[in-house]
């Protein structure tokens, strides 16, 4: 009997438990992983910069300055890379509307005898203009695609 009175009792706190447990707010998250085949090609450094020298990458930023700058260089070492892959970039424009084209695209289509392979791409300011125009102010994104999959891209700031 003694046990009966006791559970009687110890129900509706633990009712009480439940619903406060329940009404509170919860974190989300997780985590993942997977194994990559080791002879798919990969990305294994990708830098902005304001030159290249001797294949490397000079002066590292991802902040550029529209009147000192003249061009923006995208340097991707590559591994695993055997024959015909094909490299699709895309610099888009803070002026550029989602659904307007890229400010500049460039595909080329690389190999290696190596495996290794050190590309760059680059993009000029506009010219012509009376006005001396230079690139856009403000966040531009490059984009990099092997064989028309989403690789990488960086957020860049022109000045």
């Amino acid at each position: 009997m003694k046990y009966i009175y006791t559970s009687i009792i110890a129900i509706p706190f633990l009712i009480v438990a439940l619903i406060l447990n329940g009404c509170e707010e919860t974190t989300s998250g997780g985590s993942g992983a997977i194994d990559l085949g080791r002879a798919e090609p990969k990305i294994i450094d990708s830098v902005l910069s304001v030159d290249v020298v001797d294949d490397r990458p000079s002066d590292i930023t991802d902040t550029f300055d529209s009147e000192l700058d003249d061009k923006v260089f995208l340097w991707i070492l590559w591994d695993n890379i055997d024959t015909g892959h094909k490299v699709e970039v895309n610099w888009i424009s803070p002026d550029d509307d989602l659904d307007d084209p890229p400010y500049h695209s460039e595909k080329i289509t690389i190999s290696s005898t190596t495996g290794e392979k050190i590309t760059w791409f680059y993009i000029d300011a506009p010219t012509g203009g009376l006005g001396g125009e230079r690139f856009a102010s403000g966040y531009w994104i490059v984009e990099i695609y092997l064989d028309d999959l989403f690789e990488r891209g960086h957020l860049f700031y022109m000045e």
